[in-house]
């Protein structure tokens, strides 16, 4: 999540020595709200086209490719609740159309390609993306939650948290196949609380209540993650934009896409924190 900065401290930002960086910047965005001759660049971009789905907590039983089909079914069924009821279609158009959605924003034009064999080289007026794997990811997170009394006296409940999350990886602004790939996650989890209703001795009696993550909150991750992305790639294209122009840049820019419009202004090393990992 992104930081939220006082007003005051990206005002004094600005005007303590970005204020060109901010001009530039703003100038990319306003070049195509006005439809300038100069806004000639163009966005393509290869959707992705499959997913794969993890399990992580199968990873965890050394034994399960030894055990009978039937046996391997059922812990799987165990340990699955939303893998097995997602449809990738469906999962993969909600990350997408997030994504062009959001970026669109931008109002830089974009052009889907289907084969990234086919998309043009990288330069000033082609940004390029192609999204190389999305991959579905879930597990259980085994947890605890505990108290002590005054006299001393700790009890404690387990139980286990499913976690689901999407991961993306993709190249931007590849100029060759041995260009760096970027990549970017979302996550979400069962929420816990409990209530002690009782303690008699050794026991104590817990009122439990678990809020579960279900196949709609899969999809709404995948959205959200669509959207987070063209918002980081729009911050780069503004961070890169600036730098061909000046030659240097030393600001990391907050987009807005609900306003088509740069909400703050960071050093670049603070700003970048919040971006894509470059592996």
């Amino acid at each position: 999540m992104k930081k939220i900065l006082p007003v005051l401290v990206v005002v004094l930002f600005i005007m303590t020595g970005c204020s060109t960086d901010y001009h530039y910047a703003r100038s990319f965005i306003s070049k195509f709200e006005r439809n300038k001759s100069d806004a000639t660049e163009q966005i393509y971009v290869c959707l992705p086209t499959s997913l794969i789905h993890t399990n992580s907590s199968l990873d965890e039983i050394a034994y399960l490719p030894y055990m009978p089909e039937s046996w391997q079914d059922s812990v799987i069924a165990s340990k699955t609740s939303i893998l097995n009821r997602i449809n990738d279609s469906i999962f993969i158009s909600q990350f997408s159309n997030a994504f062009l959605f959001t970026l669109s924003r931008l109002r830089v034009p974009i052009v889907l390609v289907d084969n990234p064999a086919d998309l043009p080289v990288a330069d000033d007026n082609h940004f390029i993306v192609n999204f190389v794997q999305l991959e579905a990811e879930e597990f259980l997170q085994p947890s605890r939650s505990g108290f002590q009394t005054k006299k001393g006296v700790y009890y404690s409940y387990d139980y286990d948290l499913r976690h689901f999350a999407t991961h993306v990886w993709m190249k931007l602004d590849a100029v060759d196949t041995s260009s760096s790939v970027y990549y970017k996650n979302d996550e979400i989890a069962d929420s816990f609380r409990g209530t002690v209703t009782s303690i008699k001795g050794d026991k104590a009696t817990l009122k439990t209540d678990f809020e579960r993550i279900n196949t709609n909150d899969a999809y709404r991750v995948a959205r959200r993650l669509g959207s987070s992305c063209a918002i980081l790639y729009a911050e780069k294209i503004l961070v890169e934009y600036v730098c061909r122009k000046k030659g240097t840049n030393g600001s990391y820019f907050y987009y807005n896409p609900g306003y088509n419009a740069i909400d703050a202004v960071l050093p670049y090393d603070e700003g970048i924190k919040d971006s894509f990992e470059k592996l």
